[in-house]
């Protein structure tokens, strides 16, 4: 009886687990489907009356199957926009946030107040004695102290603007057509870190002529008079905080430069050479052999085939196979 009671028991579980799921999906696609409605709405698409009314109607979970249907049909009208995308949009909207001036995607909005906080920490650095063209040259293993900090400080806001700006423009550019996936959202911060770190590592640790890359930009820009050093290293910075492949392509030319110092490539060996070279002789020479086999026999059964050739027949094949292997033997 035990045993009885406890199967029951956990019959009636896994039915609330089926039936909690299949409220879940109703309700998902219902939000769904709604928020679907209203942007196409919006956007001055042409939407079925029937789906519109089926959504309202939609309330409880008896008929899935129709809801699924519309719900399919809604997703192809806003295509390429996401539902998903779209029901966090429409979520983030009914907040009412103060900082829904920014954009209606979280991301979008923290990615703003960094770049924000990074424009503002550039300027105000920007005025401390500190920064300078003398310690904006110097290495980070000449200086010390506060020079030190308010150097590293203001590279890492350069860096800082780069990468939220290559973030938020990549982000965007998903979220005006609605197909913006929450689930990659760490992918954007991995980006901006390491685009502070490639930043750093540009302006840092890469040894760099700042007088060939003034003398550079001065002949691509056309400008004269020349260019601060120190505002070559806060843009090198921020081009090291926007484009982190920049860096990591160098650093990977560097590591293959080094390594062909260090195990420069080995010649190969000659009996290995050698042997390769005889084996596609012998490849090639049963090749020509199974040619000539097939000529033959080619010959043979031209000649079983007309039992009254003449000699003179017979003799113009042989020439003209005699022609087939000195052409060949001649290639």
């Amino acid at each position: 009886m035990e045993h009885e009671k406890h199967f029951e028991a956990e019959g009636f579980e896994r039915l609330n687990v089926l039936e909690n799921r299949s409220t879940d999906l109703h309700e998902k696609l219902l939000k769904q489907g709604q928020a679907m409605a209203h942007f196409a709405l919006q956007k001055g698409l042409a939407v079925p009356s029937k789906l519109v009314e089926q959504l309202q109607q939609e309330q409880t979970h008896t008929d899935i199957a129709s809801l699924t249907k519309a719900h399919n049909q809604l997703a192809e009208l806003v295509a390429p926009a996401m539902p998903e995308t779209i029901l966090m949009m429409a979520q983030e909207q009914e907040k009412q946030t103060w900082f829904l001036f920014l954009g209606r995607v979280p991301l979008i909005r923290k990615m703003m107040l960094v770049a924000i906080i990074s424009l503002v920490t550039l300027i105000s650095l920007s005025l401390s004695s500190y920064i300078n063209n003398d310690n904006m040259v110097a290495s980070m293993f000449d200086m010390e102290g506060a020079r030190l900090l308010y150097v590293q400080a203001i590279l890492l806001a350069s860096a800082a603007i780069g990468a939220s700006f290559s973030a938020l423009f990549k982000a965007n550019s998903y979220v005006t057509a609605g197909c913006f996936d929450a689930k990659y959202e760490s992918s954007y911060w991995v980006r901006f870190v390491v685009g502070l770190i490639s930043g750093i590592i540009l302006t840092q640790l890469i040894p760099i002529n700042l007088d060939a890359v003034a003398k550079t930009a001065e002949q691509s820009t056309g400008m004269g008079g020349g260019m601060s050093h120190a505002a070559l290293k806060i843009t090198m910075a921020l081009v090291g905080g926007f484009s982190a492949n920049l860096v990591y392509t160098i650093l990977d030319r560097i590591v293959d430069t080094a390594q062909s110092f260090i195990s420069p490539q080995q010649p190969e060996d000659l009996d290995t050479v050698k042997q390769g070279l005889i084996n596609q002789f012998k490849s090639e020479q049963l090749e020509y052999e199974a040619h000539l086999s097939q000529e033959l026999m080619a010959i043979q059964q031209q000649v079983a085939s007309s039992p009254s050739m003449s000699s003179t027949d017979f003799q113009q094949l042989l020439s003209q196979y005699l022609a087939k292997i000195i052409r060949n033997e001649e290639k």
